[in-house]
């Protein structure tokens, strides 16, 4: 048994994109034996300790804020308390204080660096970032992506391609979810006679909803699209839709619970990622739409995953970045055709179950743990 303690943001309850990867990955670890701990924020009254699906959930209160980064003394000492007393630390990156915990723990565990994404666009703090991020790289035992492509595009990574290992993300395979939830009535009627375009995802800028309300204009006359989430672009993008005068064919939903985006993957057409930067280094929805079975319009993105996630003319189709009438085409086309539609979304289904379910990803990271510790002389429970 080996005892692994993940360094993140945020754990369940709440959301996010590495915050599910890490609930899947513990979960996961400490199901097949092992020890498992995760020392997290967290926003809400939630503190202290507690047990989840025999998990042990560390958090500390946030002080503050800065650029997407919690802040807060409890955090980083409760970083080297458990990291001295673990086997192997499991550090989800962009995550500084976590970094900064992870170079001064003492004990003999070995580092694992979970790199979901460079630090992009945060302009001098991320130029400050730099050398944490070169020392913690240094430090690492090995150094977990989720795609070869993002690996290879790295500027931060390109001294330490020796130490990376290739571990794609793996989700729940949903479409066999026994949940019964249905749409509510006000989105029901929005719907009724509609195809449905979904896309979900915090309302951020380089997720390009713009790009895609844009695209609304030239979709065909019975497609909607369904934005789902909440961020702080919410009013600009309601000024947008209206600007742009496609309230008939763009809603944008807010956060909805699980149980009515269930409802909405199953309804839905197709599934649109719109985004516009290596921010979105992986693209974990894509992976979520694909258990669900529906085909994939994605953006093109220089070095990051998505392309790969979506491969062209199997799961879906990927555009250019940025372009508006090349994302409407597209979504156009597969809407216009019952054969490509069908043989998308086949496809689709097959590259889910031959790349990213959850057990998968597990299985992928428990053998990364296995070699961390056999080669390290710690001797596990």
């Amino acid at each position: 048994m080996t005892h692994i303690v993940h360094f993140g943001k945020y754990y369940f309850p709440e959301s996010g994109g590495i915050e599910s990867v890490t609930l899947s990955l513990a979960k996961g670890a400490a199901a097949a034996g092992h020890e498992v701990s995760v020392v997290c924020f967290t926003k809400a009254t939630m503190k202290g300790t507690e047990i989840m699906d025999a998990v042990q959930v560390i958090r500390a209160p946030v002080s503050t804020v800065i650029a997407s980064q919690p802040l807060g003394i409890r955090y980083f000492f409760q970083c080297l308390h458990a990291g001295a007393r673990a086997d192997v630390v499991h550090l989800h990156w962009p995550n500084m204080l976590g970094a900064l915990g992870a170079l001064c723990c003492g004990g003999s565990a070995r580092l694992l660096v979970h790199w979901h994404s460079d630090v992009i666009n945060k302009g001098r703090l991320g130029r400050l970032i730099s050398p944490l991020a070169h020392r913690l790289l240094r430090k690492a035992d090995r150094v977990v992506v989720t795609s070869q492509a993002y690996a290879r595009a790295s500027e931060t990574l390109a001294l330490y391609l020796d130490k990376v290992t290739v571990v794609p993300i793996g989700v729940p395979d949903s479409k066999h979810s026994n949940d019964t939830s249905a749409l509510p009535p006000w989105l029901e009627e929005r719907t009724t006679g509609k195809r449905i375009i979904l896309s979900v995802g915090r309302l951020v800028p380089y997720k390009g909803f713009d790009v895609l309300i844009n695209a609304a204009r030239n979709l065909v006359s019975d497609a909607i699209v369904i934005i789902v989430g909440g961020g702080p672009m919410q009013r600009h993008l309601d000024e947008a839709v209206r600007a742009t005068g496609v309230a008939e064919q763009v809603i944008l939903t807010g956060r909805l619970d699980n149980g009515v985006l269930h409802a909405l993957f199953q309804r839905a057409a197709l599934y649109c990622l719109p985004s516009t930067s290596r921010a979105e280094a992986f693209g974990v929805v894509l992976a979520e739409a694909m258990a669900y079975g529906l085909p994939i319009v994605a953006s093109d993105i220089p070095g990051s995953g998505v392309p790969w996630v979506n491969q062209q003319d199997k799961s879906g189709l990927n555009v250019p970045v940025g372009d508006p009438a090349a994302l409407a085409r597209a979504c156009n086309e597969i809407l216009n055709s019952t054969e490509l539609r069908d043989r998308l979304a086949r496809g689709a289904r097959e590259r889910f179950t031959s790349e990213f379910t959850e057990q998968q990803s597990v299985n992928r990271m428990l053998a990364v743990y296995d070699r961390l510790v056999s080669t390290s002389g710690i001797v596990t429970k």
